[in-house]
This record gives structure tokens, C-alpha cells and sequence, in this order.
């Protein structure tokens, strides 16, 4: 097998809960022999990663299934619980960094290296941070060309342990990465600027947005105005923290609008908020039925909490993105990363939400939700759709 005709995809994540990873490799797969070591996850993703698998027959999909690999597991998490431990007194020292920030990070470098005593990629392509420490090897290892996926900005995340030490394991885990890398890109231009901003950036490396969008043919043209307003928000998962308490205040407000969570729900958060009967939940769905839903509907909310997370201000979300392409309105709250897409967008494209969801609501125009003006949003949004983006990725592997 010819050496350059493989590309190695790795993540600490599953298949569907990396739609980035995904089209990546569905986008190069005609040209290289993909290869992906990822993670099985048992819960509402499990489904849908065999889904894509059936759909990418050609690809190698190595997943790693926690429940079967049990004493690699163990190890890891003892690993990375030791590594923990040592943080305080070797806070500069890349190995202890990596293992203490993700307990998934050593079994990654574990099925890395044997999957190397196989196979020759050209390059290997590592999405999300527990993945860059096994990608960053692999290329010390063998030369390998070392590409980063920058979909977040992680020192910029909250801290959920470990916070002692955790902010500066990722900082650290970025600049040794970034100091090899021969390509990296971003999931939006806020993300590229705090990047570039904060790290050394090697001159020669080459670097591009791309952002997270989707297939334009994946949304079908608007052609029914309903005499009912269907207003849409979705996410991997229906809980706190995600803007969604002031939706289930302001559906009680306006009784004759519909209100569509999509997700993941966690019932202990949905009982507290009392929701009445327009709004109405909906299991996560496969990313081909979510994009035919959102086309039936008129507004996509795009609700970021950023108090606390650099990361979620500069970010530009999928859902934001598929609710441009299947041409909803859009009502988002104030980020750098949604303010500054929806100036690009253009007119009638949606509003920055100043005060409250509700004022907002107060203010729309119903001439927003004419045949015309939705399938006039859904025909600019093809500008910026993966067609295009997966053309800057091409180009950057030439």
C-alpha cells in the first residue's frame, strides 16, 4: 500500500459526536485510504456511529469500546490518575500533562502505536485535545506529517477537575502540538485570532478556517409557510446552562408559537422548568433527519451561555450553522462568533438578541417568514456550505 495514500484520523470522541471528524474523512476519502481510531460510546450515539459506518464502507474504523478493552481501560484511568498526582511537581512535562488532562489519552496512544507497527500514513490528522498527545507522537515516532483540528478553544473551556493544574496542561498540550504541526485549522475565525494570539505559530505551518458547515444538498428549499411559528433549538443534550430556562419561560408568554428542543433529555431539568404544551422534545436524530426537520421550521435559536468560557464567545456552533443553511431566522445571543457570522450572512439573515428572548420575539416581523425570504437565506447560505469549506481542505493536503 502506497505510504501517501494514508491519512490516520484519531479523537478521543465517537463518530457522532464528532461530525467535524466525519466529514473530514467522508471529504478525503476518495483520494486516501482513510483510517479512524476513535471511541464506542454506549448511550444515544451508539446508533448513529453505526449508521456512519455502514455509510463510509471503505473507510477503517477502529473503535475503541471501553466495556471490551477493560484492563487497557484500568490502566489508562490508573494512568491518568497517577499522572494527576504528579502534576504539581512536573507541570512542565508534556507526558504528564496529556494524561492528567483525559483518562482517554493513554489508551489513544496505546492503539496508535499498534496500529503504526501496520501501517504507514503520510500524515495523521488529531481531533480534539485528548487526541493531540497520541497524534504529536505518532508523528515524533515516524515522521509522519502532524495535522491539528482546532474546533474549540480549550484553555478558553470550563474546568471540571483537576483545576489546580488543568488550565496549564492545556495551554501546554497546544504549544508543544502547535510547535510540530504541519497544518492547522479552525472551526471559526475568532478561534484562529485567540489562537494566534495567545501560541507561537511556526511561520512555515499552514493554517485556515474552516468552519463547521454542512452539505447544501443535505437541505432541502423551503416551500410551505405553516400557519403555525416553529421556533427550533437542538443540541446533544436538553439541560442547565445551555439558554434554554429563558425558552421555557418565554413559551409560556406566547402560547400560539411552538417551541422544538432536540436532544438528549435530562428529565430532572425539564421537570424543574414546567414546561407547557407548545413546547414539544424530540429524541437526537440522525444528521440527515435533523436537517429535514429544520427545514420545516422559521426560527433556529442559538443560545450560548459564554459567562466563564472564552471558548463559547469565539466559537461558531453546528447548530447556528444548520439553521443558516436550512434558511431559518436566526435569534442568537451576543458572541463574537455569532455576531460576526451574521454580518456576513446579510440582510433579513437574523438578530442579536440586546436584552431578552422575549423583547425579541415582541419585535419580529412577520414578513421574515415568507416563502420568498426563507428560500432567499437558504440559497446565500450555499456560499459558505462544506462544498465549499471541504475545497480549502483539499487544498491545504495538495
Amino acid at each position: 500500500m502506497n505510504k501517501s495514500s494514508q491519512i490516520l484520523f484519531v479523537t478521543t470522541s465517537s463518530l457522532a459526536t464528532n461530525p467535524r471528524l466525519v466529514k473530514e474523512f467522508e471529504t478525503l476519502k476518495k483520494k486516501f485510504d482513510c483510517h479512524v481510531i476513535c471511541f464506542k460510546h454506549h448511550d444515544w450515539s451508539f446508533a448513529l456511529s453505526e449508521e456512519i459506518k455502514l455509510s463510509n464502507p471503505e473507510v477503517n474504523f477502529l473503535e475503541i469500546d471501553r466495556n471490551i478493552a477493560f484492563l487497557e481501560t484500568i490502566i489508562s484511568k490508573v494512568l491518568h490518575k497517577i499522572a494527576i498526582s504528579l502534576n504539581g511537581f512536573f507541570s512542565h512535562k508534556f507526558t504528564i500533562s496529556a494524561f492528567a488532562s483525559n483518562d482517554k489519552t493513554p489508551q489513544l496512544w496505546f492503539r496508535t502505536k499498534y496500529f503504526l507497527r501496520s501501517y504507514n500514513p503520510s500524515r495523521v490528522i488529531a481531533h480534539n485535545l485528548g487526541a493531540f498527545f497520541p497524534a504529536f507522537k505518532a508523528s515524533i515516532k515516524t515522521g509522519v506529517k502532524l495535522q491539528l483540528d482546532i474546533e474549540d478553544y480549550h484553555p478558553g473551556e470550563e474546568l471540571y477537575f483537576n483545576k489546580n493544574h488543568e488550565l496549564q496542561n492545556r495551554f501546554l498540550i497546544m504549544q508543544s502540538t502547535f510547535n510540530k504541526a504541519d497544518v492547522i485549522t479552525y472551526a471559526s475565525e475568532g478561534i484562529k485570532l485567540k489562537c494566534e494570539e495567545v501560541f507561537k505559530l511556526k511561520a512555515k505551518t499552514k493554517r485556515a478556517v474552516i468552519i463547521n458547515a454542512f452539505k447544501s444538498e443535505d437541505f432541502t428549499q423551503p416551500n410551505v409557510l405553516k400557519e403555525e411559528f416553529n421556533f427550533v433549538w437542538f443540541s446533544q443534550n436538553i439541560s442547565p446552562k445551555r439558554g434554554l430556562e429563558e425558552v421555557f419561560g418565554v413559551a409560556k408568554i406566547f402560547p400560539q408559537l411552538k417551541f422544538h428542543l432536540i436532544g438528549k433529555p435530562n428529565n430532572n431539568f425539564i421537570d424543574a422548568m414546567k414546561p407547557t404544551q407548545n413546547v414539544i422534545f424530540h429524541q437526537p436524530m440522525s444528521q440527515d433527519k435533523l436537517h429535514h426537520f429544520l427545514s420545516t421550521m422559521d426560527v433556529g435559536l442559538a443560545l450560548e451561555d459564554k459567562m466563564g468560557d472564552v471558548n463559547k464567545d469565539i466559537c461558531l456552533s453546528n447548530k447556528f450553522l444548520a439553521y443558516a443553511q436550512a434558511g431559518l431566522y436566526i435569534l442568537a445571543t451576543d458572541t463574537f462568533g455569532q455576531a460576526h457570522f451574521l454580518e456576513q450572512l446579510g440582510k433579513q439573515s437574523g438578530k442579536i438578541i440586546q436584552f431578552t428572548l422575549q423583547e425579541e420575539i415582541k419585535k419580529l416581523d412577520k414578513g421574515i417568514f415568507e416563502i420568498k425570504n426563507k428560500i432567499e437565506r437558504w440559497d446565500r447560505a450555499k456560499a459558505f456550505s462544506w462544498e465549499k469549506q471541504s475545497l480549502l481542505l483539499k487544498n491545504l493536503l495538495k
